[in-house]
C-alpha cells in the first residue's frame, strides 16, 4: 500500500475535484452511500470522498471483531466534521449510542444536516458542537475542513480551512458524567489537538478501558508546542495502551515508525494493556 504525503493527497482530490465539477456541477447534491444519506459539494475534500465511496477509516470497523453488538454501548466520535463516520458507526452498532463532537461552526452544521437526512440513525445520535480539551478555554478559530478552493487561509501543510469553533469546551471526563453507560469505542481525528484530547478523559480511560482509533500525525505537533515521543509517552506510560494497527496486529516499535512518519498522518488502535487478553490479541 502506498502511503502518501498529506500535500499530494490534497492535490489529487483538487484534480479530481475540478474535473468532476467541470462535468456535473459545483451545486450541492444529496447522494446515498451504503444506505446512508449525505448532502455533499464536490469542492470539499471531505465530501468528495463520500461521493467517490473511499473510506480512508474503512478499517475503523474492524473494532466490531471485539464490540458486543447486542449490547448498548457508548461510542464517542471526536472531530465528526460532516459526519462520514458517525452515520456509518451508528448503522454498523444498532445498539450502541453515538456521541459526535465537531468544534467548527461550519462543519458541524452540515453534521447536523446530514444527520437528519437520515431519521433512523438520528434517534441514536447525540451531536455536540464543543472542543474537546484539557484546558478551560477553546481556540475561536482552527484549521478544519478542507476545500479545493484558493483561499488564503489555509494551513501551510494539510491545507485544512479556518473556521470558526462554537467557542465551547467540554472534555471526555465531563461527556462520562453526562452520558451514562459504557465507554466502548473512541474515535479521535483533531489535527493536532490529540495531547489534549487524551488528557481530558485520563479518568474516564483508565476506568472503561475503550478502544481508541486516532489519526497519529507527528508533522503537526510540533506547533502545538509537543513532539511525538511526548505523546506516545502518555498513551503507553500514563494510559497504560499500546498501539495496533488498522489490522490489529501490535506495534512494538512505535517510537521509530513515529520518527518515520514525517508529512503525513497514519491511524492506529489503542488498546489497554489489561484487556489484551480479554480480547486474545
Amino acid at each position: 500500500m502506498i502511503n502518501f504525503s498529506t500535500k499530494s493527497k490534497i492535490y489529487l482530490g483538487s484534480a479530481i475535484s475540478k474535473l468532476l465539477t467541470k462535468i456535473l456541477g459545483a451545486s450541492d447534491r444529496v447522494i446515498k452511500r451504503d444506505k446512508i444519506y449525505y448532502k455533499i459539494n464536490l469542492g470539499e475534500g471531505i465530501d468528495l470522498g463520500i461521493f467517490l465511496g473511499l473510506k480512508n477509516e474503512r478499517k475503523i470497523f474492524n473494532v466490531a471483531h471485539f464490540l458486543n453488538n447486542n449490547r448498548k454501548n457508548i461510542i464517542i466520535d471526536i472531530g465528526s466534521n460532516v459526519g462520514s463516520v458517525t452515520l456509518p458507526l451508528a448503522k454498523k452498532f444498532q445498539n450502541s449510542i453515538i456521541i459526535s463532537i465537531e468544534p467548527t461552526k461550519y462543519a458541524f452544521k452540515k453534521l447536523l444536516f446530514n444527520t437528519n437526512l437520515n431519521p433512523d440513525l438520528k434517534k441514536r445520535i447525540k451531536l455536540i458542537n464543543s472542543f474537546v480539551t484539557n484546558k478551560k478555554k477553546a481556540a475561536n478559530k482552527v484549521h478544519a475542513s478542507w476545500n479545493f478552493s484558493n483561499a488564503k487561509n489555509k494551513h501551510k501543510v494539510h491545507m485544512g480551512t479556518l473556521k470558526e469553533t462554537s467557542n465551547k469546551f467540554l472534555s471526555i471526563d465531563n461527556i462520562a458524567e453526562k452520558f451514562f453507560g459504557k465507554i466502548e469505542f473512541i474515535k479521535i481525528d483533531v489535527d493536532g489537538y490529540e495531547l489534549d484530547v487524551l488528557k481530558s478523559g485520563k479518568k474516564t480511560l483508565i476506568k472503561h478501558k475503550p478502544i481508541i482509533y486516532f489519526e497519529f500525525a507527528p508533522y503537526l505537533y510540533k506547533e502545538f508546542g509537543y513532539g511525538p515521543n511526548t505523546l506516545i509517552k502518555f498513551i503507553t506510560k500514563d494510559l497504560n495502551y499500546s498501539f495496533y494497527n488498522e489490522n490489529f496486529q501490535e506495534v512494538l516499535n512505535i517510537e521509530v515508525l513515529g520518527s518515520q512518519i514525517k508529512n503525513r498522518s497514519e491511524n492506529f488502535f489503542l488498546i489497554h494493556k489489561n484487556k489484551k487478553k480479554i480480547y486474545g490479541i
